[in-house]
């Protein structure tokens, strides 16, 4: 097995760990005192980071052409905007979401197997930007979605009274509600200037499946920023929009990889 997959393995193991040490944190009571989630989720990250420069170095170029390649570089661009925005919106249990999606996603992609890219000519650094830009769009989607998700738990432990050591390490649902309406925003405007460099690239949505199925994802995203700008939905069916309007950007990675 290369030495990549054997970082990406061991990266694997860092986010399933982190999991873990949060749910016996909480259940002890000592979350506020433990920093210990946050150095798995940094090891975690820094392997995911070895991975992929040695990925790249594999095949020659940036590793986002398959399927795998896009979901560990998805997970990796999950793992840096929960560094870059977690604090920002003070989300400070994010990572008990977060590392379990991100494990999940390197299974998959270990278990489908990584191989080698067939020969292309001349690298095209716009092209390999319109793509990365687009996958850490998605990212942001995908922590709108787990945003989401834990807005929907604190909403469902308010009406059920249910008032325990989840609960109190949970920032206040506004907060929430304000995080999934940011996150959406910074994915459409990611997506949007990936979109822009394919108008510039000249990248027929005929001939290239992933572009037309992103500007899919875009119009989709796009309705749901509006709907929350003019205050046409509730925080609580916002969080729904943010949990299932990520299953559309899911399904596409299909399309991306075989476009």
């Amino acid at each position: 097995m290369p030495l990549s997959q054997q970082l990406l393995i061991a990266s694997t193991v860092a986010f399933a760990a982190a999991v873990v040490q949060a749910l016996l944190a909480l259940k002890s009571g000592a979350w506020k005192k433990s920093s210990t989630q946050l150095l798995l989720m940094g090891l975690g990250f820094g392997l995911q980071t070895a991975f992929i420069y040695l990925r790249g170095g594999e095949v020659g170029q940036c590793p986002m052409k398959t399927l795998p390649d896009i979901l560990v570089f998805i997970g990796w661009s999950i793992v840096l905007l929960y560094f870059l925005v977690g604090s920002g919106f003070r989300l400070s249990l994010q990572g008990l979401f977060t590392a379990p999606m991100v494990a999940s996603m390197q299974v998959l992609a270990l278990l489908k197997g990584f191989g080698p890219y067939p020969p292309k000519g001349k690298i095209n650094a716009l092209v390999e930007l319109h793509i990365a830009l687009a996958l850490i769009a998605y990212a942001a989607f995908a922590l709108a979605c787990i945003t989401g998700v834990m807005y929907l738990i604190q909403e469902r432990m308010l009406k059920k009274h249910h008032i325990g050591g989840l609960f109190y390490q949970l920032p206040p649902i506004q907060g929430l509600a304000h995080a999934i309406q940011r996150l959406v925003w910074l994915g459409l405007f990611l997506l949007s200037v990936a979109l822009g460099i394919s108008f510039f690239l000249n990248l027929p949505m005929t001939k290239t499946g992933h572009v037309a199925f992103a500007w899919i994802v875009w119009g989709l995203y796009a309705v749901t920023a509006f709907l929350m700008w003019r205050h046409f939905t509730s925080p609580r069916r916002t969080a729904w929009l943010a949990v299932i309007g990520f299953i559309l950007p899911f399904i596409s990675l299909w399309i991306i990889t075989h476009a």
